[in-house]
């Protein structure tokens, strides 16, 4: 028996699995000291803010948890904002290219310069703000025949509560503007190019994930980032090749019909630059991605409040409706003279702001404002106070109370009554020479959707105690589980 036993616990004491086992206790039990050695000097409070942040998100809260990088300085007088709107040494383009990180997100788009920058200005300010309103005009009936196919697309995809269609108001918003916004930007032929049109959709959301992701994460990581989150950036390169074959190309081979094709912002900015030195088929396609995120990322945003806002505001669906088929046929020119819709959307971006903030600009070097009263440090960022702004109560009486009637008492040639006018008391389009040019793309795309779905439906949310918002910084967000129940309201003639 004992010559046995010693066999056995020879063959015990050799068999290499018993070694992995002890040799992994061994590990396990040094990783355990270790980690409890470190658990109160540096696991614990890291463990308590991740907790803290998952805690602020769930209570419809987020920020960058790290803290800013740079300074930011509020600017709020009239004279300032002028100053801070026009300084050549205070980039729109550079914040902005930071914050969204352009030189991944805008294929290596050079920012940190204010080279040109009068070039630029002055092709969308003719593109946009001078010649698109005749475009928009001419655009309007193709563009309600896109708005109709891609609603009823959207119908047939959503579901029947209480005797209407329930929509996710986020994703249908979002689809509705971008179809719209195609439309404008590109004409026919590329809207209806299924892969062409589905980049398009997902190039702002890309845009917006890195945004997020490249606040918390360490600057050196954010090729990676890109790289994971956009598929290596798949949606930018096809939309910039299909743009630069069409740029480079020229006008000659434009195929679409000159009804359309004539009026596109692809048509134009071609025709416009046809004679340039400056202007090339990348830079142009740069550019177009840049006009594109802003054209059609910041609509159905607003959009969405707005829907929101008509959801809680039933009364404010038979105003507006009223007025609405007053005016039936409805037009390009018609619908910017209705005073009540420019004052429902007009108040529901003053009370819900996308941006706390406007008019941001990065010093790209030292800067004091003429009046002596701001130094800004290079790197800076300098902004106003939209939220201020827009509930300062000697420009807004009782700014708290959402009042759509507050405009109506204008003017009647004012156009501060007008959700496209830019003005230092309502910055969300900007100020001076860089306001906003594709505002009045913006404005038509929202009131299409907001007129078509009054005049067709009741609106109601599906569930009224459901979030609808959560906030990022500065930023407002919509939910994207929110949804709206559209009930027909009766046949109307368009």
């Amino acid at each position: 028996m004992i010559p046995m036993f010693h066999a056995d616990f020879r063959d015990l004491v050799n068999d290499e699995r018993i070694h992995r086992v002890l040799f992994l206790f061994l590990i396990g039990t040094y990783v355990y000291t270790e980690v409890k050695s470190w658990w109160h000097i540096l696991l614990r409070p890291l463990y308590v803010k991740i907790i803290s942040m998952l805690s602020d998100y769930r209570s419809g809260k987020y920020y960058k948890p790290w803290g800013p990088t740079t300074p930011i300085v509020i600017v709020s007088t009239k004279k300032q904002i002028a100053e801070l709107s026009e300084a050549p040494c205070l980039s729109q383009r550079a914040v902005y290219a930071d914050m969204f990180g352009f030189k991944h997100t805008m294929n290596k788009l050079e920012h940190n310069t204010s080279n040109n920058k009068v070039i630029r200005t002055r092709l969308y300010s003719r593109l946009l703000q001078v010649n698109g309103p005749v475009h928009l005009d001419a655009l309007y009936p193709h563009l309600l025949n896109q708005f109709d196919i891609n609603l009823e697309r959207e119908l047939r995809g959503g579901r029947v509560v209480n005797g209407g269609i329930s929509l996710p108001i986020a994703q249908t918003a979002r689809r509705l503007v971008s179809k719209l916004m195609s439309l404008m930007f590109f004409g026919e032929a590329l809207s209806l190019d299924e892969e062409f049109s589905s980049a398009l959709l997902r190039y702002p959301q890309d845009m917006v994930k890195c945004m997020a992701a490249f606040q918390v994460a360490p600057s050196f990581m954010s090729p990676v980032i890109h790289a994971v989150l956009t598929n290596r950036g798949e949606a930018m390169h096809l939309i910039q090749k299909r743009l630069f074959q069409c740029i480079g190309s020229g006008l000659s081979n434009q195929n679409e019909a000159d009804k359309i094709q004539l009026h596109t912002i692809l048509y134009n900015i071609i025709a416009l630059t046809s004679s340039s030195e400056y202007w090339n088929a990348d830079l142009l396609s740069q550019s177009l991605l840049g006009i594109w995120f802003a054209a059609s990322h910041q609509p159905w945003m607003n959009l969405h409040f707005v829907i929101l806002e008509l959801c809680e505001r039933k009364e404010w669906q038979r105003k507006l409706r009223q007025e609405l088929e007053q005016h039936v046929p409805l037009d390009y020119k018609r619908l910017e003279q209705l005073p009540l819709l420019d004052g429902f959307i007009k108040e529901t971006v003053r009370c819900n702001p996308l941006d706390t903030l406007a008019i941001r600009r990065k010093a790209l070097e030292p800067y004091t404002f003429s009046d002596g009263s701001l130094s800004v440090p290079s790197g800076a960022t300098v902004c106003v106070s939209a939220y201020d702004l827009m509930h300062n109560p000697q420009t807004y009486p009782d700014p708290t109370a959402f009042n759509p009637s507050r405009y109506l008492l204008k003017e009647p040639n004012s156009q501060q009554r007008k959700f496209t006018e830019v003005s230092e008391t309502y910055p969300i389009w900007g100020y001076g020479s860089l306001a906003c040019p594709g505002r009045f793309h913006a404005s038509l795309a929202m009131k299409m959707v907001i007129s078509q779905l009054l005049l067709k439906y009741d609106l109601s949310l599906e569930n009224e105690n459901s979030s609808t918002r959560w906030s990022w910084e500065t930023f407002a967000m919509p939910y994207q589980n929110t949804r709206v129940i559209l009930k027909e309201h009766g046949l109307q003639t368009m």
